[in-house]
């Protein structure tokens, strides 16, 4: 090598061979000493062949295994405000339970009649469940009676109130300032009854009526307690079938009160009231106010294993996977097999990850967008004539003068209404079978003579045709009836005034060229081309699609009109009622009825009960119910100018008492 500085190269552009490199590293490890590198890396020696064979210490896997190691378990039944109703199973360590599982028992279920359940409804379970052990031991968790400061004070105090209003003093009640003081169940039980007391008669008779005039109450609401001051005490039991004897205890509770109102009145049981029955279902809106419109039935509902039976599942403002967990499973289980997902939400949800489709919709536009939907099924004759023509009120003829329904005693002289076979109607003075025993709809005289029967205009004798309320489907069909849908017609009252009539289908037609998928597109920003195709999606699985209601649509001003459009598209495809195809709006409260002691147990007579286990149960209801509709409106009737707008079933009274599933809150 030459020893010119330019011939030398530099040391990172030098070559260096892999045996240049392992020679210098022996070098090193020479140097360094090579015995003692080698004794400080005798710990990698391998002490086993294979450990997957075999390995000497195995004791830290026991520690994995006491985690899960329990000396007990129990089953019970998980009964949340989501209705789901899941046996669980939980399993116990020293007296704490350590996790909660499936129970995997439902299989084994059978009705009095022998039938078995089956196991696909497992497993029932949801996250929720899997973590109320941290529920039960949070250190957040309420464990005993809270009251606030200002009531226990105002209870200690001995109640006092002006003597003129009845009011207490405000210092008493500062709500959302005041503390919380835990105390024993039996002084929380105490003041509770004390409470009670105190408030029913501050506000009965002669006096308590001054009192609630003088608080500023409508004068129609103080009517409606007639000087019991119990009235003011209002109850409501939350959901029902999480539990019917326990929160159907405070309906219970409403209807014992006529003994609390037997004392301070002194009167008997004949002239005693309940409590007020607090209902605020309706106010939350957890049903859809059109079903009862629509249908007359409380809810229309199926339960959501039907989702296996349908080609098609529309999902319209519920989200399927977080709110109904346990049932999670039927929708996942309908895809594997084929069946077709839409979500309808005006946000993209964790159902929508699940589905085929997802429609974002403006919030509060889903009525536009059915209305649409039954545009395009009309104008393109998708819509099952004989489902529309056998089932629905769509042919019935509509007067053009009052755009009420004709009526057969309008047109035929001396008419009577035909006798029904699925309708009984009672006689005056004459009582129902007991509830248990009813098997058909009952009505009185009045309202069957309201009723009278309707018209349609029979294509086939070129006249009109009183139909009743039996002659649906297979009925109507065998009354030969061929009913017009369109077109309009002149018939003549028997007081000789000639009237124009068309068919409900008619005037809808009319109302629907309005809603064309380009002006729906623009009302809930849906495209319109995505219109079209759910349109023809549903009437292309007439009878296998479900029309799956959520609560969410409920909140908003003319909700009904949501009900009522989508009743109508699952109408036009013949989708109510199959096991296929429906629409509802599960919440599943309506098992209730299964429960057919409930009523028994939320109406027995406080005055003779029965203690006897084998005894008949003497009913007898002494609560006044009360629907919250307008609860939010304030405690008032909802007056505008001289005139009320709230009938009878719906007048709320003073409240001065409210007790709930969650909440027990004496006002004042």
């Amino acid at each position: 090598m030459s020893d010119n500085a330019g011939d030398r190269v530099p040391f990172h552009k030098r070559p260096f061979s892999r045996r240049q490199f392992l020679k210098g590293s022996i070098t090193t490890a020479g140097a360094l000493g090579i015995g003692a590198l080698v004794s400080k890396l005798a710990f990698l020696e391998p002490v086993v062949e294979n450990p997957l064979a075999y390995y000497p210490k195995r004791d830290w896997e026991d520690h994995y295994r006491d985690i899960y190691r329990t000396d007990g378990q129990f089953v019970f039944l998980c009964a949340p405000n989501d209705t789901h109703n899941c046996l669980l199973r939980a399993y116990t360590r020293r007296g704490a339970i350590t996790r909660i599982e499936p129970s995997y028992r439902y299989g084994r279920a059978t009705d009095l009649y022998g039938n078995r359940a089956s196991h696909r409804w497992e497993p029932r379970i949801c996250q929720n469940g899997l973590a109320l052990t941290r529920r039960f031991y949070n250190d957040r968790r309420v464990q005993g009676a809270m009251i606030r400061k200002g009531f226990r004070d105002w209870a200690r105090d001995g109640f006092p109130r002006d003597l003129q209003t009845g009011r207490p003093d405000e210092a008493y009640f500062r709500r959302g300032k005041d503390e919380w003081e835990q105390v024993p169940f039996d002084e929380a039980f105490r003041i509770m009854a004390e409470a009670q007391l105190n408030i029913a008669e501050t506000y009965t008779g002669d006096a308590g009526t001054e009192r609630l005039r003088q608080q500023g109450y409508d004068e129609a609401m103080i009517d409606t307690t007639d000087g019991v001051g119990v009235r003011t005490l209002k109850l409501r039991g939350g959901m029902p079938l999480l539990g019917p004897t326990r929160l159907f205890g405070f309906f219970r509770f409403a209807n014992m009160l006529a003994l609390l109102d037997a004392y301070v009145r002194g009167v008997g049981r004949e002239n005693a009231h309940g409590g007020t029955h607090w209902d605020s279902y309706s106010w939350h809106t957890d049903l859809p106010p059109g079903h009862p419109m629509v249908t007359g039935n409380q809810t229309a509902d199926f339960d959501l294993f039907n989702a296996e039976n349908a080609d098609l599942i529309t999902i319209w403002g519920m989200n399927w996977i977080a709110t109904k967990m346990p049932e999670g499973h039927w929708l996942a289980e309908a895809r594997m097999k084929g069946t077709k997902v839409v979500v309808v939400s005006c946000e993209y949800q964790s159902t929508a990850n699940k589905a085929d489709e997802v429609v974002i919709l403006r919030p509060g536009t889903d009525a536009a967008l059915a209305l649409g939907m039954a545009h395009v099924m009309i104008r393109e004759n998708l819509w099952d004539r004989q489902y529309v023509s056998s089932f629905t009120d769509l042919p019935l003829l509509v007067r053009m003068d009052t755009k009420k329904l004709l009526k057969a005693s309008e047109i035929v002289p001396d008419y009577t209404p035909a006798e029904l076979t699925q309708t009984r109607v009672l006689r005056e003075g004459e009582e129902p079978e007991p509830m248990l025993e009813q098997v058909l709809q009952y009505v009185g005289e009045d309202l069957r003579r309201e009723w009278d029967d309707a018209v349609m205009w029979d294509e086939r004798a070129g006249a009109v045709r009183p139909v009743n309320r039996d002659q649906v489907g297979e009925h109507f069909r065998e009354a030969g009836i061929a009913p017009a849908l369109t077109g309009s017609f002149t018939v003549t009252t028997t007081e000789g005034q000639e009237l124009e009539v068309r068919p409900v289908f008619d005037l809808l037609q009319e109302y629907l060229e309005e809603f064309t998928p380009q002006n729906v597109s623009e009302i809930t920003w849906v495209p319109a081309e995505l219109v079209e195709e759910l349109a023809r999606d549903m009437a292309a699985h007439q009878g296998k699609t479900l029309l799956v209601q959520g609560m969410g649509a409920n909140h908003f001003f003319n909700n009904d009109l949501k009900d009522r459009a989508m009743f109508l598209i699952a109408c036009l495809t013949g989708n109510i009622g199959n096991m296929s195809g429906t629409i509802g709006s599960y919440a599943g409260n309506y098992r209730l009825a299964t429960f057919n002691g409930v009523p028994l147990y939320s109406t027995e007579d406080p005055f003779e009960p029965q203690l006897d286990p084998a005894g008949d149960v003497q009913t007898r209801g002494y609560a006044r119910t009360e629907s919250a509709h307008y609860y939010n409106y304030g405690d008032r009737p909802l007056r505008v100018g001289g005139h009320l707008f709230m009938g009878e079933s719906h007048l709320p009274v003073p409240t001065h008492g409210r007790s709930s599933s969650t909440l027990t809150s004496p006002l004042r």
